[in-house]
This record gives structure tokens, C-alpha cells and sequence, in this order.
């Protein structure tokens, strides 16, 4: 994963399966709320854990080189570690405390712990869930929110100029 819109659909199917509501949708797109019980996601990034491991592989060249002087390649770096990422969900209307409440241990159901070693994804644990209920046009809409906090592996790529490179061999005589 390199941009964090890559984890969009994947970060709404963990949540659908982990809680059981079939509508969720990202937060903060400024859309009218769908009637009925629902879930929301805001994926968060915490911090990059851990040493990282590099890869390199020779590429095209990006400037303009002289090719009397032969083939001209650069390399791209790419750097893998290991991300922490917060989830926040939050779960509306009637049925939101059941809901909230499937989120911990979920990784220990067969269809939850499936999807995520299908994705790479490790699972660390839930935070408390909070209930956020409130008077919402003089009713009462349940609202509970809880964070799930996991690991992806991040992957970051960038050229790298390569000066005119050459191979050296040692030959040991003796």
C-alpha cells in the first residue's frame, strides 16, 4: 500500500464483517446519512514501526543521458515497514451498542481472521467503545465509536539517480 485511498474498500469490508452492519460508508464526505442502522470509517495513520526493508531495481533513466556512452539506467528504492493505523468507527441508530460491541474479538471469527490474513493485515486490539448517543431533532439517536488499531505493511517507492554505474570484478591469484 502506498496511498492510503488504496485501503478504502478493504477497510469497509473489515468493518461490515467485523460488526455485522451492511451499510458503511467513509466519514467526512459531507453526504446526507443513510436511513437505517450504519457504520462509519475514518482510517488514521499512527506511526511506522520497526526496521525497514529496501528493495532496489534498475529503471529506465529519467533525464536525458548521452547514449554514446552506453544503455543509462537509475534506480527505484522502495521501502517496506510496518504501519500502525487507527480505525475509528463510529455506529448510528438502533442497533449501534450490539454492533459496537461485535468489534472486540473479531479477530478471532473465522470470516474476519480469513479476510485479514487474505490482506496482510494485523489486528492488535479495539479501544473502549464510547457511546456518543444524543438528541437528534428532538429523538434520540444511539451513536457508539471505538477504534481498531492494526498494522499494514506500507510501501513507499522514489528514483534514485544513478551516476554511470560500472561493474567491478575481483580476481583473487594466489
Amino acid at each position: 500500500m502506498e496511498r492510503i485511498d488504496e485501503l478504502y474498500t478493504v477497510f469497509q469490508e473489515l468493518v461490515a464483517l467485523a460488526s455485522g452492519v451492511d451499510t458503511v460508508i467513509l466519514a467526512d464526505q459531507g453526504r446526507d446519512a443513510p436511513a437505517g442502522l450504519y457504520a462509519t470509517y475514518k482510517p488514521i495513520p499512527i506511526r511506522a514501526y520497526g526496521w525497514s526493508q529496501r528493495q532496489r531495481e534498475l529503471i529506465p533513466a529519467t533525464e536525458e543521458a548521452d547514449t554514446s556512452l552506453g544503455q543509462w539506467q537509475d534506480l527505484r528504492e522502495t521501502i517496506v515497514t510496518s504501519m500502525e493505523f487507527m480505525l475509528s468507527v463510529n455506529i448510528l441508530n438502533e442497533g449501534a451498542d450490539t454492533a459496537i460491541l461485535r468489534l472486540h474479538n473479531a479477530n478471532f471469527r473465522q470470516p474476519v481472521s480469513e479476510f485479514l490474513y487474505r490482506n496482510d493485515i494485523a489486528w492488535r486490539y479495539v479501544s473502549g467503545c464510547r457511546n456518543l448517543t444524543g438528541i437528534l431533532q428532538a429523538g434520540i439517536q444511539p451513536r457508539w465509536q471505538a477504534d481498531i488499531h492494526l498494522f499494514i505493511e506500507h510501501t513507499l517507492s522514489y528514483e534514485l539517480l544513478r551516476a554511470a554505474g560500472f561493474n567491478i570484478q575481483f580476481i583473487n591469484e594466489g
